[in-house]
């Protein structure tokens, strides 16, 4: 079996590594220079194989044919095979089975000589084939992604986004690779050398591996990458850039434009990605970010051995380092130490950095990846796994179960409560509580009113119908949320004729909270009513920004784009005369039509998983847009336009299409804010829009607005261009 398996995956090559590692052996080098002419060195017989390599004892089973082949080693030749762990054998069988073609001739005397190819074996002879003059494994090609059009837009928009919009980063990887002379050593299978292997393995299974299993086709959204190269001086190669297709390919064409040499010197890049985070760190914070709400900053620190900075001194200073690091980011930081070398090298010093990591709050981990392409595959794939799950860790922190903040329902306990039976109920009467207005209650109705500038108030109204004296409320709930249930309700009135209280006017919808806790106006339902009035604002503004956008007129004039509007909401108070107990329900409008969820405050957009979305669709004169497109381009609409502070999500409603326009009818919206006062407690904060911001889907309409464009999916993008 091979340690390196090159399979064909729809139309490009994709490597593996098995489990199966050749032993690789280590001897002291022949003081002879790299292309020494055979002739020069003399010869060993074909049976005179050193018996320590198993490898070269030819068993009773092997082909008579190949066996009959002779191979005249040089010395020069043997100790390369020893050191590249190549048999005798697999040498014969390149001459019988592989490709054969003309390679360099001797450099000195100007011989031709012969290059065959068989299974990853390259084997360079004499012009008669019988002499072995050096024979090598084929290097692992790594082929380069084929990068589109849309991949370089995307590429660019999120460079645009790192670095104006740095408060939607979720993770930035430092990756601190040595470069050191040692690091040229030829010693890893499948690589030209150590330093090949290092960004071989990391392009494949640390970069290529999280790409592939996420379903942004294009990248991670807002997800980093900085690479330092470690030598004397530390030198940043690469600094926050996407984590995309464009990285693996830069990555995979590094090492053949550096050259390692000089020392390894562990403080100066220390040094480097110390001064990046604590930049970055103190620009998120200023933009209101705070230490909960940041992104994992992980470092991969990669080395083959003990550094040339080992002083005490130096040791102290990187313990300082290190320390500082960990007291600022505590559970944030991610620290993970790579030793690349043979058994025996030297890692105490990655080793006690890891320590001092956990000791101080980090999340540290040193692994000896030897000398195998294997463990370097598997080291890069282990930390790519733990990556994600701290991403996904970061983007659900601040929520519970139902996508809530946990603080939320933190010491409350649920009401105790059974659906409404659901279906045609004929011939049987829903159970319902009722209060009247006089002696036992006093029932109040009030409006919440906006007046602007954060400045709300609640407004004494009268009841929606003339002659209404109380409500009467299911005790069941038809429907119930996250944070609350909702009920039928209806105004009533007295019957002059039964002498008692019968419904008045239309149906409508009752919301308390599925918690035990207290339901006053200004307790539970205020926030709730805060919200409803600033979207509803915020809704009028993006409808005149449609009405006044060229390219999203309706193609037909008996026509326009649907509008949004948020209900109006009113809180009904009534308070028992005896106990002075007050309690008050949030009432709305009752929705016609089918109840759709549109978007929500933990990423989900509805059709992004099953591709589809609403087939109602309005002809504009950019083209055919769904209308339903008109909700998602609302939020990144206010995204925008609140410079980038707040987002309008989780939104939910009907389209109503009774009248001449249609009008999308929306309620129980959430606002998810960067910085300043909390909107109630659906407000995620800047975990809500990083979540809005990582499934948004920019259409034709978000185009039309001059939105610029959120790369995390891009739809219809060959009508957007």
């Amino acid at each position: 079996e091979e340690e390196i398996e090159v399979v064909k995956v729809r139309h490009s090559k994709k490597v593996t590594f098995n489990e199966i590692e050749h032993e690789v052996k280590y001897f002291t080098r022949y003081p002879v220079e790299e292309e020494v002419p055979f002739n020069n060195l003399g010869t060993i017989n074909e049976n005179e194989e050193a018996s320590g390599n198993s490898n070269a004892l030819v068993s009773s089973e092997q082909s008579r044919a190949t066996a009959d082949f002779t191979v005249l080693s040089s010395r020069h030749g043997r100790a390369r095979r020893q050191l590249r762990n190549i048999s005798k054998r697999d040498l014969k069988a390149a001459i019988k089975y592989g490709k054969r073609e003309p390679a360099r001739p001797d450099r000195r005397t100007g011989k031709p000589r012969w290059k065959f190819v068989h299974n990853g074996l390259v084997y360079i002879t004499d012009e008669t084939m019988r002499n072995e003059i050096t024979s090598f494994q084929k290097a692992v090609t790594i082929d380069s992604k084929h990068l589109t059009v849309e991949m370089i837009n995307h590429h660019i928009e999120v460079k645009r986004i790192l670095r104006e919009e740095r408060h939607l980063c979720t993770g930035h990887t430092f990756i601190v690779i040595d470069q050191s002379g040692s690091m040229r050593n030829p010693d890893v299978n499948g690589f030209v050398s150590r330093s090949h292997a290092a960004y071989g393995t990391l392009a494949l299974d640390f970069i290529s591996e999280q790409l592939d299993s996420n379903p942004n086709k294009y990248g991670l959204f807002a997800e980093s990458v900085s690479v330092i190269e470690m030598k004397d001086t530390a030198k940043v190669v690469l600094q926050m850039e996407p984590f995309d297709w464009i990285l693996f390919d830069r990555l995979c064409r590094r090492p053949n434009t550096t050259r390692p040499s000089f020392h390894g010197n562990y403080n100066e890049s220390l040094k480097c990605v110390e001064s990046m985070i604590f930049d970055e760190y103190t620009k998120l914070a200023e933009d209101g970010v705070e230490h909960k709400d940041m992104p994992t900053f992980s470092i991969v620190f990669l080395s083959d051995g003990r550094p040339s900075d080992c002083t005490r001194a130096d040791t102290e200073q990187r313990t300082t380092l290190l320390q500082n690091l960990t007291q600022l980011l505590s559970s944030k930081l991610l620290f993970y130490a790579m030793g690349v070398g043979a058994n025996g090298a030297d890692f105490g010093v990655l080793s006690s950095m890891v320590k001092i990591v956990n000791e101080n709050g980090g999340e540290g981990q040193f692994v000896h990846a030897g000398l195998s392409a294997v463990a370097l595959s598997s080291t890069f794939s282990d930390i790519s796994n733990t990556l994600t799950t701290h991403r996904t860790t970061l983007l659900s922190s601040t929520k519970g179960a139902n996508n809530l903040p946990t603080d939320n329902a933190a010491g409350k306990t649920k009401k105790d409560f059974t659906m409404r039976e659901t279906g045609k109920i004929v011939g049987k009467t829903m159970p319902v509580e009722t209060y009247i207005h006089g002696k036992e209650y006093t029932i109040k109705r009030f409006r919440f009113e906006n007046k602007g500038a954060q400045r709300f108030s609640w407004r004494d109204v009268k009841f929606a119908n003339h002659g209404a004296i109380g409500f009467e409320k299911e005790i069941h709930p038809f429907g119930k949320g996250s944070e609350r249930l909702a009920f039928r309700f209806s105004e009533v009135m007295f019957d002059k004729k039964t002498k008692i209280a019968k419904k008045t006017g239309k149906t409508m919808v009752a919301k308390t909270s599925i918690h035990i806790e207290k339901e006053t106006k200004e307790d539970f339902h205020e926030d709730f009513c805060r919200v409803q009035s600033v979207s509803q604002d915020l809704a009028e503004k993006f409808n005149d920004a449609v009405r006044k956008a060229p390219s999203l007129a309706a193609a037909d004039k008996a026509t326009r784009p649907p509008e949004l509007q948020f209900m109006l909401c009113h809180v009904y108070s009534y308070t028992n005369n005896v106990t002075k107990e007050e309690k008050a329900l949030l009432v709305e409008k009752k929705l016609p039509g089918k109840f759709t969820k549109y978007n929500s405050n933990n990423g989900y957009v509805k059709g992004a998983k099953e591709g589809v979305t609403d087939t109602r669709t309005i002809e504009l004169e950019c083209g055919k847009v769904p209308l339903e497109d008109f909700v998602q381009a609302f939020s990144h609409w206010v995204y925008v336009h609140s410079n980038h502070n707040l987002i309008v999500c989780d939104l939910q409603g009907v389209l109503n299409e009774e009248g001449r326009y249609p009008i999308f009818q929306l309620t129980d919206p959430a606002i998810c804010t960067r910085k300043g006062p909390r909107y109630g407690k659906t407000d995620m904060k800047i975990n809500g829009i990083r979540n809005f911001c990582r499934t948004h889907r920019c259409g034709l309409v978000c185009k039309g607005l001059g939105l610029k464009c959120i790369p995390s999916l891009l739809k219809d993008r060959r009508t957007m261009h």
